[in-house]
C-alpha cells in the first residue's frame, strides 16, 4: 500500500519536500516580519493583476486557468484514440460508412466526432485533410493563449521586482534621517526584487513549459486522429489504420495489435459510451 502511495505520488512528494526545504532557508535567513513586506507584495501582485487584466480579456484568462488546471490533472490517452479508429475501421469494412452515425450521437470528444461526421458525409480524403489541419491549427492557437499568459508574467513579474526597488529606494532617501523607515525602506527594495525572481522563475517558467507540453501531446493526439481517419477515409486496412497511427507514438509507448488477443472478425469494436 505505501509503495503504490509512493509510486502515485512521487512527484509531488519531491516537490513539496524541496518547496519546504527553499522556505526554510528563506526564513532561516530573512525574518518572517521583513519576507512578508507588504509594500511588496502590494507593487508585484497588484502590478502582475494590472498587466495581465490590460492585456488579455476575460475569456481568454478563463481559458488559461482552464488549461493550466487540465495540464496538471488530464492525462492524453493515446491508446484510446487508436483503439476507437481501428474500431471505427473494422466497422466501416463490414458495414460501410453511414453505419458510424450511431457512433458519432454519442462521441464526446469534439475533435474525434467532427472528423466522423466528415467520414459519414462521404468527403475526400484531401477534403477531410485541409478541414482537419485548418482545426488543428485553430485549437493549438487557442492552447497557446495559456502559455503567452504565463510568458508575460514570466517577463514583468522581475521588471515589477525592479520597480518596488526603486520606490523602496525613494522612500529611503526621503526619510535619510529616520532610521526606522529607512530599515522598512530598504527592506521593501530588496524584497519586491526577490518577490519578483520567484514568481518568474518558480511559477511561471515551470508551468509554461508544463503547458507547452502538454499543447504538443495534444497536438500528436490530433494528429494520430487525423492521420487515422484518413486512413479510413481511403478504406486501408484496419490493420494499415492501426500500425500507422501506432508508429506515431514513442516506441516505449506503442500497442499491441488487437488481432494478437483475438481474430479481427470476432474483435469486438471499442464501444462509445456517454
Amino acid at each position: 500500500m505505501k509503495n503504490n502511495f509512493w509510486k502515485k505520488n512521487q512527484k509531488q512528494i519531491i516537490i513539496a519536500v524541496m518547496v519546504l526545504v527553499i522556505g526554510q532557508s528563506l526564513i532561516s535567513s530573512i525574518s518572517l516580519k521583513v519576507l512578508l513586506n507588504l509594500t511588496a507584495i502590494q507593487i508585484i501582485f497588484a502590478g502582475i493583476f494590472i498587466s495581465v487584466l490590460v492585456s488579455f480579456p476575460m475569456t481568454t484568462l478563463s481559458d488559461t486557468t482552464r488549461i493550466t488546471k487540465e495540464s496538471f490533472q488530464k492525462e492524453i490517452d493515446y491508446a484510446e484514440d487508436i483503439y476507437k479508429i481501428h474500431s471505427l475501421a473494422v466497422k466501416v469494412k463490414k458495414d460501410g460508412l453511414l453505419s458510424l452515425q450511431s457512433d458519432i450521437d454519442v462521441e464526446q470528444d469534439t475533435f474525434l466526432r467532427d472528423g466522423m461526421i466528415l467520414l459519414n458525409d462521404y468527403k475526400k480524403p484531401e477534403v477531410i485533410r485541409d478541414i482537419l489541419e485548418k482545426d488543428i491549427e485553430s485549437r493549438e492557437t487557442n492552447l497557446f493563449k495559456a502559455y503567452n499568459v504565463f510568458k508575460m508574467i514570466s517577463h514583468i513579474a522581475p521588471s515589477l521586482g525592479l520597480v518596488g526597488t526603486l520606490v523602496g529606494l525613494i522612500g529611503l532617501l526621503s526619510n535619510i534621517h529616520q532610521p526606522y523607515e529607512i530599515m522598512n525602506n530598504m527592506a521593501a527594495a530588496l524584497v519586491s526584487t526577490l518577490y519578483g525572481s520567484l514568481i518568474a522563475n518558480f511559477i511561471a517558467v515551470p508551468i509554461m513549459v508544463r503547458i507547452k507540453e502538454y499543447i504538443d501531446k495534444n497536438i500528436l493526439r490530433y494528429n494520430i486522429i487525423t492521420e487515422g481517419l484518413l486512413l479510413v477515409a481511403r478504406n486501408d486496412s484496419a490493420r494499415n489504420v492501426f500500425d500507422k497511427m501506432n508508429v506515431m507514438l514513442k516506441e516505449e509507448k506503442r500497442l499491441e495489435y488487437p488481432d494478437k488477443r483475438m481474430k479481427e472478425r470476432n474483435y469486438k469494436p471499442y464501444e462509445f459510451q456517454l
